[in-house]
């Protein structure tokens, strides 16, 4: 009995605590863009999913990269077209995830997860899910992409926020806690 109970603490204690997250792409539009509803040029990352109109404005929007390449900073992905994001055939999605990710000009940057891997990137596998791998192809976790993606059109006073759900994803990687914005 008491080598049973050891076997059992030593495998829990090995074992690694999995924890989901979402991935959304939208654009925020000022009042001066009012014939533009729909861009996709930035990412936030969600500890949760569904969304409401509140959670939006709480988390730090990451840029999409100009050159299609992450690898210095950003967000890139093959697959993203002009097509509303909820259609797009995705096949690699790279996020910068050093420790300078967020607020590189700053005193303080941090990554976009609870610890820097290089890089987080998707790839679509034959079963159209998502394998979650590090800058050195070292395996993260799993993503799949939502059936029926929440799609999110949120008005507040100067601007409008058009956010889709793109991915859920399941890791030991959690959201880095200072992408939240404080009230």
């Amino acid at each position: 009995m008491c080598v049973l109970l050891g076997i059992f603490l030593v495998i829990t204690t090995v074992s690694t605590v999995l924890a989901d997250f979402t991935i959304y792409i939208g654009k925020t539009n000022d009042i001066t863009d009012v014939g533009v509803t729909f861009s996709s040029t930035e990412l936030q990352i969600h500890d949760h999913a569904p969304l409401s109109c509140s959670d939006m404005g709480h988390v730090v929007p990451i840029s999409v990269s100009t050159n299609n390449d992450a690898s210095k900073g950003r967000w890139a992905c093959d697959g993203c077209s002009a097509e509303a994001a909820r259609d797009w055939v995705i096949k690699r999605f790279e996020m910068y995830n050093r420790k300078d990710a967020v607020g590189h000009s700053t005193d303080h940057p941090i990554p976009l997860f609870n610890r820097a891997t290089g890089a987080v990137t998707l790839y679509r596998t034959e079963n159209g899910n998502y394998d979650m791998r590090d800058i050195n192809n070292e395996f993260l976790g799993t993503c799949s992409r939502p059936s029926h993606p929440q799609e999110m059109d949120c008005w507040q006073l100067i601007s409008a926020t058009f956010l889709t759900h793109v991915f859920t994803c399941t890791s030991d990687l959690t959201p880095n806690k200072g992408l939240w914005i404080p009230d």
